[in-house]
């Protein structure tokens, strides 16, 4: 199950999540449970500030990863659709 999020949506971090490095990788915490996040799900995680959109971070990815802004910008929605049914992010 994954969270509807937009281009135009703008995630924030919730204010109980906590963020840890364990062994090479980032560790989220929400309320429920704690996930490990890839590399390139750390690098759109590390934008999320609140003031971009999801679009925004799509593009980024994109030109980060230099991989078409489509893909870039769908796995952006699909990552944060999914941080938003684990209570990691809200949309605003």
């Amino acid at each position: 199950m994954t969270a509807q999020v937009a281009a135009r949506s703008v995630p924030r971090v919730r204010d109980d999540v906590r963020v840890r490095r364990y062994r090479g990788r980032l560790l989220v915490a929400g309320p429920v449970d704690a996930y490990e996040l890839t590399e390139s799900a750390e690098f759109v995680f590390r934008r999320i500030d609140g003031r971009r959109t999801a679009g925004d971070i799509g593009a980024l990815l994109a030109q980060e990863y230099d991989i078409a802004a489509a893909v870039a910008g769908q796995d952006v929605l699909d990552l944060l659709g999914e941080l938003t049914v684990h209570q990691i992010i809200e949309l605003d």
